[in-house]
């Protein structure tokens, strides 16, 4: 069941009322009868509501003993026990014990996001990371602060290697003196970090040079990632090096299938997804390259119980159950020599047009210069 399932069952008003209570980290234990009102719903209704909202993944439902004299909850108890460890009085008494359905938002307290470093991709100067700021610092119920890190406007330089080497450590040098300027004001965690489309590129390169071991990161965001699919997400993770990662993948991101044929080292994980067990896989069918952080799409996505919400802020298994999750097939890459040869030929293709364009150029220089001799 998903949450418009939830919504055509039950109404607008309980879901928003349920996802605002997972969103304020108040008390984890929801009784349907005093809820019931907070929900608009009857308390019968209350409870269906719940055990609904258990199935997609919202809440937790949990069978537990209580104690029929005192009413305490009695965890988890030898089943030989014949009195109340809290009262004394003996069970059989009473009737024996009782069963006692509760319903829990999750079994961990929300996660306070500490502050954010956002990436974009090549082809853009990343307009979108100010919208995603906003939401940052006012959807939610914090304020996080917000890296904006911006390498410029790139084009055919994405097609050599050491060009990306040379951009990954701008990139590290950058967030150290971010992290360096984080630790001064109070702020010691790692930060999240939310990439697109050629930025996750960067992103790993980072991770691979030594020089940058020293730099940690808490959640990872890969959007239109140009990631290869096989990426060994666990190796980083068992390092210290990540906390987790989420691939939102795009069902129309027609660009990043084309990216292992000019871009070396990239793969089309945006619209395959992370092979490795450690990688959380979520798939929007009608998500095109930068589909996520359309306004709409950003608000949805950041707000209450909202999937980044839910990645940045919950633990990684309130993502269990979402219908949108999926664990993708093996990827195999295309053949090297194929790949070098598409590669070969991008690379002399734009060499021959900048070439064209210099003729051009030195021509009308040159006609200019005659006319006025």
């Amino acid at each position: 069941m998903s949450k418009s399932d939830l919504r055509r069952e039950f109404g607008n008003r309980a879901v928003d009322a349920l996802l605002a209570r997972i969103s304020s980290g108040s008390s984890p234990e929801i009784d349907p009868k005093l809820s019931a009102q907070h929900f608009d719903l009857q308390p019968g209704t209350a409870a269906a509501f719940l055990d609904a909202a258990s199935v997609a993944g919202l809440v937790e439902r949990r069978d537990v003993q209580v104690c029929p004299a005192c009413r305490e909850d009695l965890g988890a108890l030898d089943p030989d026990t014949v009195l109340c460890p809290l009262c004394q009085e003996a069970f059989s008494d009473h009737g024996g014990t009782v069963t006692k359905v509760i319903y829990r938002v999750g079994g961990h307290p929300p996660r306070v996001i500490p502050w954010v470093i956002v990436i974009h991709g090549f082809n853009t100067q990343g307009e979108w990371q100010q919208d995603l700021s906003w939401r940052l610092g006012n959807k939610l119920k914090y304020s996080a602060p917000v890296l904006i890190y911006k390498y410029g406007l790139i084009r055919f330089s994405v097609l050599v290697r050491w060009r990306h080497r040379q951009l990954a450590r701008q990139l590290g040098e950058a967030i150290r003196a971010a992290v360096a300027h984080a630790k001064a004001n109070r702020i010691p965690e790692p930060p999240d970090v939310i990439l697109h489309s050629f930025g996750s590129q960067l992103f790993v390169q980072l991770l691979a040079m030594p020089e940058f071991d020293d730099l940690s990161f808490g959640r990872v965001i890969a959007a239109g990632t140009v990631i290869r699919p096989d990426y060994h997400w666990s190796e980083r993770i068992s390092q210290g090096r990540l906390e987790g990662v989420l691939c939102h993948c795009g069902g129309k991101d027609w660009a990043v299938p084309f990216a292992q044929y000019f871009i070396p080292g990239a793969g089309p994980g945006a619209c395959w997804g992370f092979s490795d067990v450690a990688a959380i896989n979520v798939m929007d069918a009608g998500y095109e390259h930068g589909g996520c952080f359309e306004l709409k799409e950003l608000e949805a996505n950041l707000g209450p119980g909202g999937l980044w919400d839910r990645f940045l802020r919950r633990h990684f298994s309130a993502l269990n159950g979402d219908p949108k999750r999926f664990q993708p097939k093996v990827w195999r890459p295309m053949w090297a020599p194929v790949r070098g040869l598409v590669r070969a030929t991008g690379v002399l293709l734009m060499a021959g047009l900048a070439a064209v364009a210099l003729t051009l150029a030195s021509w009308a220089w040159l006609a200019v210069v005659e006319r006025f001799v």
